[in-house]
């Protein structure tokens, strides 16, 4: 488990792929709030499968498995 704390103002996404180096999954699971291109791009890049939904203003909104992504309610209440 790797956690890094960012000020309150910046957006989780500007240190995701710090996140996830070095790390090897299957899958990436996160909110929609991780849904960018180049943060797709990296996860892909390690070899694992993004599982996040896309924003509501994609013009083209990606692929994902929506029972895959029920579990990450499963890892927030955990770390609640």
């Amino acid at each position: 488990v790797k956690v890094i704390l960012t000020a309150g103002q910046a957006h989780d996404l500007s240190r995701a792929e710090e996140l996830i180096e070095g790390h090897k999954a299957e899958h990436v699971i996160a909110d929609k709030g991780y849904d960018s291109n180049k943060f797709v791009e990296a996860v892909e890049a390690q070899g694992a499968r993004a599982v996040i939904p896309p924003r509501s203003n994609r013009k083209t909104p990606r692929k994902y498995d929506k029972d895959l992504y029920k579990e990450r309610n499963r890892v927030e209440r955990f770390l609640n």
